[in-house]
Order: structure tokens, then C-alpha cells, then sequence
């Protein structure tokens, strides 16, 4: 889709929503229509400094395509939602709605967004820590691996909510249990996908550090954990994944505040343009919490660009 074409929609949608009136009248338009036309005066001022820029110019020609579809989608909800009544409140909102609700809500928004972003770390941090420290020991040690194998047999495969009910009875408080479910989530991958990575690095290696005079804790650090960071990685990976929906559900069953909490609530309310803003915040954190370790990760293994693409 060429860039005419995307900021025309754009421009469409912006003038659609200010100049049509609403079929149902639930939240004053000029504000989506303010931010579709910031939307075009962007693109507009884009295409201005792209002009004399080569650089500029190849990440527009990049960008443009995913801005018309998503120009073409907003057209086709404020069209359907606000200005035509095809898709009726509750169950659908439109884009008027979700800019009323971040105002009205977004002091509750920003406090449950906070919160979910604390446990969400706390936990993955706990998690990735044991799951490194288990692999390691594991993939290093044969004594460890034997005893290790069935706890991680028995314990990895199982899906955090389905332990929920035993968790909140062993643990004092809802947010420990919850802490220890997101913990949990990542305990599995890391620890397997690095005790894979450690117990896979080529014998030849340690075989020339001994030669030189390599200490135990030498090969350990210096050998074994940098050659299995690719597997360790993709473990952060599928860990970060499972936190984020071991999250999700220990917040709809046990935490008092948080996105799955707000979600919860504003579901038993039946207030759905509030439970779908708490959706998109935490499609963005999830997104954003992905796109950060995958810059850590093109960071510490720029080594290997050249050999796995991502």
C-alpha cells in the first residue's frame, strides 16, 4: 500500500469522524477526530523530512503499509461503531468511547498498570535467576541433572492456573501466590532450555581451556554459560511469554489490583469499553516487555547476527 494511499485514509477517517454525526450519541467525536488528524499532520510531517532523507525515507517506505491497515481499520470501526450502529454498545465500543474511557479512568489505569508491571518483573526476575541457576547446576553436574529431571518433569509441564487453588492455600497472602505463579512460569523454560544449552556446548572447548589451566569455575562461566546463551535466551523468551499469562490469570482470580483485576471488575459490571482499554494496555506491555528483551538480546549475542536471524 503506498503512502498516498495510507494518509489518505487517514485523513478520511479524521474527517468522518468530525463531520459525520453519530448514530449513538456516547461520547463527544471531536477528540478521536482531533487524533486521527495529529495522526495525518504526522504522517504529513513524515513525508516532509523523509523527502530529504534517504534514511527517513526507507523506514516510511517500511512503516507504510502496517499504517494504511491500520488506517483502513480505524475507518471501518469508527464507521461501523460510532457513525452507523451496525456494532451496538455494550459489547462493542467505539473509538470515541476507549478515548473517554483513558480519560475518566486513567488514574485507575495508570495505578493497575503499575502494579502489574511490578509483579510482572518481580516475578520474571525470581524466576529467570532460579531457572539459571537450576540449568546451570544442571547441565554442568550429572548428580544435579539426576535429581533435577523428575522435579522438572513434574513441575514444568504443569500450567500455573492449574495449581491456583493449591497456591493461594500454601502461600499467606494472594500477591505471594500470585508472585510465586508468574516465578513459576519461568522457572520451567530457563531452567530446561539452559540445562539443553549447557550440556550441548562442543567438548572441544573445554577440552583446549583445560589445556591452557582453566579452573572448574573458569569453564563454568567463561565457556559454558556465553556458549549456551542462545538456548538461555530463547528460555527467556518462552519464560517472559508464560509470565505473562500466569499473570493474567492470578490477577483475574487472587490479586486485588492490576490489569486482570480491573479487567475482572469491569466485566462484572458489564462495562466492556473499560475491560477492552485494560486489554490494549496489556497487549502494550506485553509487546513493549518482548521488544526490550529482544534488543537485550541482539545486544549480547551480536556475535551471531550473521549466523540465526530473528
Amino acid at each position: 500500500m503506498g503512502f498516498i494511499a495510507a494518509w489518505s485514509l487517514w485523513a478520511l477517517t479524521a474527517a468522518i469522524t468530525l463531520a459525520v454525526p453519530d448514530r449513538l450519541t456516547v461520547a463527544a467525536p471531536r477528540p478521536a477526530g482531533i487524533l486521527f488528524g495529529v495522526i495525518t499532520a504526522a504522517l504529513t510531517l513524515w513525508a516532509l523530512i523523509a523527502y530529504r532523507s534517504r534514511t527517513v525515507t526507507v523506514r516510511l517506505r517500511y512503516w507504510t503499509p502496517l499504517l494504511g491497515v491500520l488506517a483502513l481499520w480505524a475507518l471501518v470501526w469508527e464507521y461501523s461503531t460510532a457513525k452507523t450502529g451496525w456494532l451496538e454498545p455494550p459489547h462493542f465500543a467505539s473509538p470515541q468511547q476507549m478515548l473517554s474511557v483513558f480519560a475518566e479512568d486513567g488514574g485507575l489505569l495508570l495505578s493497575c498498570t503499575w502494579h502489574s508491571l511490578l509483579l510482572l518483573i518481580a516475578g520474571f526476575l525470581i524466576g529467570a535467576i532460579g531457572g539459571l541457576a537450576t540449568g546451570i547446576a544442571a547441565g554442568w553436574s550429572k548428580t544435579v541433572a539426576y535429581w533435577a529431571h523428575p522435579v522438572l518433569l513434574a513441575l514444568g509441564p504443569v500450567p500455573p492456573a492449574t495449581i491456583l487453588p493449591v497456591v493461594f492455600i500454601l502461600f499467606p497472602s494472594t500477591y505471594a501466590g500470585s508472585l510465586f505463579m508468574v516465578a513459576l512460569g519461568v522457572w520451567f523454560p530457563v531452567s530446561f532450555l539452559t540445562r539443553v544449552g549447557v550440556s550441548g556446548v562442543a567438548r572441544g572447548y573445554f577440552d583446549v581451556a583445560q589445556t591452557l589451566g582453566a579452573s572448574n569455575r573458569f569453564l563454568i562461566w567463561r565457556v559454558a554459560v556465553p556458549g549456551a546463551l542462545p538456548s538461555i535466551f530463547t528460555g527467556l523468551f518462552m519464560g517472559l511469554c508464560a509470565s505473562l499469562g500466569a499473570l493474567a490469570v492470578a490477577e483475574l482470580l487472587g490479586v486485588k489490583n492490576g490489569l486482570g483485576w480491573y479487567i475482572q471488575w469491569t466485566k462484572g459490571w458489564a462495562a466492556y469499553p473499560r475491560m477492552y482499554a485494560a486489554i490494549v494496555i496489556m497487549i502494550a506491555l506485553c509487546a513493549t516487555a518482548i521488544t526490550v528483551l529482544l534488543r537485550v538480546r541482539n545486544r549480547v549475542l551480536a556475535w551471531e547476527k550473521d549466523l540465526v536471524r530473528w
